[in-house]
């Protein structure tokens, strides 16, 4: 009987824009294994939002460890499908947005052995949302740390996103506005639910 390797999907878009709870519901609507970013366990980033310019590289090199760590468990044939809040994209996104000219060459000569060894997502599913949405979740969610976040910021992420994507071509992708996505509403999370499995079945 031949093998059905189960699909891995992956979560990107800005902060705020629902990653995290939206793999947590569709793996639970999946029955598939989760991973999540270890965003509180990256001990510099309270640091980087003091600070940007003197804290990105030390936090982009422990996000990027942290990052690789995880994503290297993904086996190359599943059995049940994967679904992680963040892709290894995220690595190089925001090390073009956030470091500078050494940094950049230091961080890609560190990274490129590390990006060799995990594999890519089936389907991405880019989320996204209105500054403003954003802004207002990110402060409901109270983490010190991010109350320097402005919508420069975001703004600047959004575009570090699109130009990754225009420069590798084809990519397995849809998108979803979350600004009016209600959690509560059965239809709307079904809706996205539907949508992602129409896509993941267009791989097969």
């Amino acid at each position: 009987m031949p093998i059905v390797n189960q699909p891995y999907i992956g979560f990107e878009g800005p902060i705020g824009a629902g990653k995290t709870t939206l793999a947590q519901l569709l793996a639970m609507h999946l029955g598939a294994s989760l991973i999540l970013e270890d965003v509180d366990g990256n001990e510099f980033l309270p640091d980087f939002y003091r600070d940007r310019e003197r804290w990105a590289l030390g936090t982009q090199l422990a996000f990027m460890i942290s990052r690789y760590e995880q994503l290297r468990t993904i086996p190359p044939f599943r059995n049940r499908p994967v679904v992680s809040d963040y892709t290894q994209a995220k690595d190089p996104i925001f090390a073009r947005a956030l470091l500078h000219d050494r940094e950049v060459q230091l961080y890609e000569r560190l990274s490129i052995g590390l990006d060799a060894s995990v594999f890519r997502p089936d389907l991405t599913v880019y989320v996204d949302a209105k500054n403003e949405v954003l802004l207002n979740r990110i402060r409901g969610r109270n983490r010190a740390y991010e109350s320097s976040i402005d919508a420069e910021y975001l703004d600047s992420l959004r575009q570090a996103y699109a130009l990754y994507h225009h420069s590798i071509g084809r990519l397995q992708m849809i998108t979803f506005d979350t600004s009016d996505l209600n959690l509560r509403s059965e239809s709307q999370v079904n809706a996205l639910y539907k949508k992602i499995m129409s896509a993941v079945s267009l791989l097969s």
